[in-house]
């Protein structure tokens, strides 16, 4: 088994939460948060190149663009140091990374697609604490990618899929290949008496160390 594919001991978490708790112990320690305000571009001093900060988008802005009663400018959130964590392709971050060459010299992005299910499923299929990773079916030779299983407290299974954006069908569907993998007798022996609670998908970086930009500057 490779070494990254090797769980044993580790915890498995849901990232949500996590960020909710740290957004918790966060403003406890002073720092403002501002949920539901999406940063539209970067504030640079034009005379020393610095990053100052985020210019927050405008609201209150009609489809045909025309300003409503409700209209309100954004503001600006200054700082002395500017993280961007917008996800695997944010629009601040490419305009950051263009601007001052964080790219070069390094491997272009590859990305995939993640699909992933949340399960109520019966106890007696739940093992708290089990990892299930797998490459390769329902996926072709081809084709990069692989799933995921999670068993999380109380009897929750999280289950996935991830396939690379670089695949060569144009008819192959992500979300379909998902549901053929339910249909591994295995899995669907797992999933028989359950149900789907919630589901969702999101892009990922998969390039490796050889892609990351420059972060720091």
């Amino acid at each position: 088994l490779a070494p990254d594919l090797r769980q044993s001991g580790n915890y498995i978490i849901s990232l949500g939460s996590l960020c909710r708790w740290l957004g918790e112990q966060a403003e406890e320690l002073g720092v403002e948060i501002y949920p539901g305000f999406a940063a539209a571009e970067p504030v640079i001093d034009e005379g020393t190149g610095a990053v100052l900060g985020v210019q927050l988008a405008d609201v209150g802005i009609a489809k045909d663009g025309r300003k409503k009663d409700t209209y309100e400018p954004g503001m600006q959130l200054l700082g002395r140091q500017t993280i961007l964590s917008e996800g695997c392709r944010g629009s601040l971050s490419e305009a950051i990374m263009e601007r001052f060459g964080l790219r070069e010299g390094v491997s272009p992005q590859h990305y995939g697609l993640g699909i992933k299910e949340v399960w109520e499923i019966p106890e007696e299929h739940h093992v708290p604490g089990t990892v299930v990773h797998t490459v390769g079916w329902p996926l072709d030779m081809m084709t990069y990618g692989g799933s995921f299983i999670y068993h999380m407290k109380p009897n929750l299974l999280h289950i996935g899929l991830v396939v690379g954006l670089d695949y060569s069908n144009p008819y192959l569907s992500p979300y379909q290949e998902l549901q053929k993998f339910k249909q591994h007798p295995r899995v669907k022996a797992l999933l028989e008496g359950g149900k789907c609670i919630s589901y969702g998908a999101r892009c990922l970086n998969e390039g490796g160390l050889q892609a990351i930009p420059k972060l720091t500057f």
